[in-house]
């Protein structure tokens, strides 16, 4: 009996105490970022495929009559863009869907440096792609739609469509990036200051 008791002594000394978890509040916090990452990412790309379809359809059977062939080309470029871009923000929401709130502190952490990581390549070069590309599409579209509009309502047009692109880019997207960042960067320093408390 004494040689099992001196067993079960060793084997629970060398027995690995298990890696703790994030704190409740923090593991909370975390669950209700991610939800929010996840809900932008989930409703964007819904609303690109609704444009794009919508926009497909137009193209499709809209009686606009048409005489160029590259303005319906155009109109279907927009579409391809749009569901691309749906595809990428699918990707994203996925990618913050795997985060695990309920890992380890330490893992929990790389998981979300690994994502802000992922995220910030991809604004480097999605961002200024997605603007460009679209536009250029609506510029072939809107080529044959106001050929036979005078230069006072071009310059009218063109001058609120540009003020507005640069303001949704520039202003409204940006907005939008900077609290995701804001979040994100939050919920890492908090992990990373639970990891140092966890060390000492």
């Amino acid at each position: 009996m004494q040689e099992f008791e001196e067993l079960k002594h060793i084997w629970q000394q060398s027995t690995p105490a298990p890696q703790p978890g994030p704190l409740p509040d923090l593991s909370k916090a975390s669950a209700q970022t991610k939800t929010k990452l996840q809900r932008a990412q989930r409703n964007g790309a819904i609303s690109l495929v609704i444009t794009a379809l919508f926009i497909a359809g137009l193209a499709l059977w809209g009686d606009f009559h048409f005489k160029q062939w590259y303005t319906y080309a155009a109109m279907v470029l927009v579409s391809l863009i749009c569901l691309a871009q749906a595809g990428i923000m699918f990707y994203i929401y996925r990618s913050i869907k795997q985060i695990d709130e309920t890992a380890p502190s330490t893992a929990h952490l790389r998981q979300w440096e690994a994502y802000y990581t992922f995220r910030q390549r991809l604004i480097r070069w999605n961002g200024p792609a997605y603007f460009l590309l679209l536009n250029l599409a609506m510029g072939l579209y809107l080529l044959e739609v106001l050929e036979r509009a005078s230069a006072q309502f071009h310059l009218i047009f063109f001058s609120i469509y540009l003020g507005w692109m640069l303001f949704a880019y520039f202003y409204l997207g940006k907005k939008v990036l900077k609290k995701e960042k804001q979040r994100i960067t939050g919920m890492i320093e908090d992990l990373r200051q639970l990891e140092m408390q966890l060390k000492e």
